[in-house]
């Protein structure tokens, strides 16, 4: 009875150091955009804005939002999640690092 109970509580204290994470504006990196989706809705906590004051700047349903969320946002397009940074007034930088080509001599 106790490991389930116990395991709870890690997990709920996890998203309670999340929650504050993300409100003092600490932010994990991407990598190639993967994580895109959970970084725009811990921008959107992190601003303290709802989801209906989102959805209304983004003029969709609060609907549309809380199903964007809870998919995090799977699938979106780059024009989309440009909008919803800009509705967060967010500006959002880039660093590219080229791998070095693993290339094969040939004898």
């Amino acid at each position: 009875m106790i490991d389930p109970m116990e395991s709870f509580h890690l997990q709920l204290k996890e998203e309670v150091e999340s929650y504050e994470r993300l409100k003092r504006g600490e932010f994990e990196e991407l990598d190639n955009l993967r994580g895109l989706g959970h970084l725009l809705i811990a921008l959107r906590i992190a601003q303290g804005i709802s989801q209906r004051e989102l959805a209304k700047r983004l003029e969709v349903h609060e609907s549309q939002v809380s199903r964007d969320e809870r998919n995090e946002y799977f699938g979106i397009t780059l024009e989309r999640a440009m909008k919803i940074l800009d509705a967060l007034n967010v500006h959002l930088r880039t660093k590219v690092e080229l791998e070095p080509r693993n290339e094969v001599a040939v004898a």
